[in-house]
């Protein structure tokens, strides 16, 4: 009778543990954030995102489409008395397309922030988040780094999935410009070779360096990589020929 007792004594402690570990609550500010980032992150799954009713923060604007607008609202105050406000936004990474409305004339006005270009596999997409994957590419950094960076000047970034498909038209556009570059560089060392008459049975003769490498060690072993790099590079003019 004791023991059972002792029993039912620990079951009522360990379930009042339970039932307050239950009513753990997250502090207020903590709900907060956690709300603001469950709606952030919806929204850029959607594509570009509608900020229409809070317009803040900070945009990278382009200068010639700042002129642009600029001109269409000189045109607009020469007809009209009205003021013109900001009233939609539909952002695409970190370009936005803003809106305004002449509460007067009724008259809309579009801004772009960005100049749109075309990209190698046919996709429009804004220079700005162009030029700003084409930076972390360069550095070797990612999306992530590019959200941190931007996130502290208050600039909305584009989602991961956008950044890696801009990633790849960046590469398809390098790619494209190497193999132009190399075979510019092998009609220039072929002109170099006819110029000074060096040629191998009545065929252009160059002379060429060659290097490549593999990886050979790893951590506390010797090791043979199945995979390298190889470079040919023209002695005449110093450029690269081939790469694999």
């Amino acid at each position: 009778m004791r023991m059972a007792n002792k029993k039912n004594k620990n079951n009522k402690h360990n379930n009042t543990h339970k039932h307050v570990y239950r009513k753990k609550k997250l502090p207020l500010r903590g709900k907060k954030v956690l709300k603001e980032k469950l709606q952030e992150s919806g929204s850029q799954e959607n594509g570009s995102q509608d900020n229409s009713k809070h317009l803040t923060g900070s945009r990278i604007m382009d200068l010639e489409q700042l002129q642009k607008f600029i001109e269409i609202m000189n045109t607009h105050s020469a007809v009209c008395e009205g003021s013109v406000t900001l009233n939609h936004e539909d952002r695409a990474g970190l370009a936005s397309i803003l809106s305004g409305h002449c509460e007067k004339c009724n008259q809309n006005v579009r801004l772009e922030t960005s100049n749109k270009v075309k990209g190698p596999r046919g996709y429009h997409r804004f220079e700005c988040n162009l030029a700003a994957v084409w930076g972390q590419m360069a550095t070797g950094t990612g999306h992530s780094q590019l959200e941190e960076s931007m996130s502290a000047l208050g600039i909305p970034v584009m989602t991961k999935t956008s950044f890696i498909s801009t990633e790849r038209d960046i590469g398809e556009s390098w790619k494209q410009m190497l193999l132009t570059s190399m075979a510019e560089a092998g009609q220039e060392e072929k002109r170099i070779a006819e110029e000074r008459g060096s040629f191998h049975e009545s065929v252009p003769a160059i002379t060429v360096i060659v290097d490549g490498g593999w990886s050979k060690r790893s951590h506390k072993h010797s090791y043979n990589a199945k995979s390298g790099v190889a470079i040919i590079i023209g002695k005449a003019t110093g450029k690269l020929l081939y790469k694999v």
